[in-house]
């Protein structure tokens, strides 16, 4: 029978941008505590929903489940329920004389792209990124370009006075991704300070490589060091493929996201 509470859990979670671990008995052999399919989730909170029968057994099951929340893979683990004859998986302590092995399957949300600018090159990150499953938020200072009809799906648009005062509004966290695509000078470089006082991981900004270098330029007069923005900064935003219009320019930048998420060997963009 299906625990709907615990696939509601799931759901409810990785809206808000929260990661859990789904843990479900895959194999059993012998006498052990639930059967094959059993379920239960483990919130990054550290509460759970379901059961895998409890006691000890269930505390072991946790207790790696919470470190591999941490790590982020998925892993299959065995747990055996005797004290002799135990040649792999982990001794529980129980007597039952079985053994079960645990699929943890880590559940990750879509990270949340952070667009600063409504124009153009955003409508069509906002279309290629709702493709490929981002949650995306739309900053702007212009109310006549932040609109649902051309962000339907848009999680959150975000009116903003000035492009130094968005972070408040919208408090990005360090699984955010946030793309500067406004195209003022003055603009943008506001936005990108602003955004280097938040704890997103990925900032990516759209320029020329000469408006980039000046703006690292300034930004070393500021203070900040080269080797702490390389791996974070990324500007010019985008992978080499020759990219000119709107569309090409999103399909380049959201590359560059992918490529960042799960490896690959293109050539970026960034002069850092």
């Amino acid at each position: 029978m299906i625990d709907l509470k615990i696939f509601q859990s799931i759901v409810e979670e990785l809206g808000k941008g929260s990661s859990v671990v789904l843990l479900t008995v895959v194999k059993k052999v012998g006498s052990a505590p639930r059967d094959v399919g059993a379920k239960m989730i483990l919130r990054e909170d550290g509460t759970v929903v379901g059961t895998l029968g409890g006691g000890v057994f269930e505390n072991m099951v946790l207790r790696d489940a919470l470190q591999v929340l941490r790590e982020g893979k998925s892993v299959v683990k065995k747990y055996v329920f005797r004290r002799e004859g135990v040649v792999e998986g982990e001794e529980t302590g129980l007597i039952c004389g079985g053994e079960v092995e645990v699929f943890m399957d880590v559940i990750k949300p879509m990270p949340r792209l952070i667009v600063i600018g409504a124009g153009h090159v955003a409508e069509a990150l906002y279309r290629v990124g709702s493709i490929i499953g981002y949650r995306i938020v739309i900053v702007d200072v212009n109310p006549e370009y932040l609109t649902k009809d051309r962000f339907p799906e848009a999680e959150d648009l975000v009116l903003s006075k000035d492009l130094a005062d968005w972070v408040e509004k919208v408090n990005p966290s360090n699984k955010d991704l946030i793309l500067i695509v406004y195209g003022g000078v003055e603009e943008d470089y506001r936005a990108l300070t602003s955004a280097l006082k938040t704890e997103a991981k990925y900032i990516g900004l759209l320029g020329s490589k000469r408006k980039c270098a000046e703006f690292l330029k300034k930004l070393k007069d500021q203070g900040y060091r080269e080797e702490d923005l390389k791996g974070r900064v990324y500007m010019p935003v985008g992978i080499g493929i020759g990219a000119d219009t709107p569309e090409e320019i999103a399909i380049a930048i959201i590359a560059e996201l992918i490529k960042i998420q799960k490896g690959g060997e293109l050539k970026h963009l960034t002069i850092l």
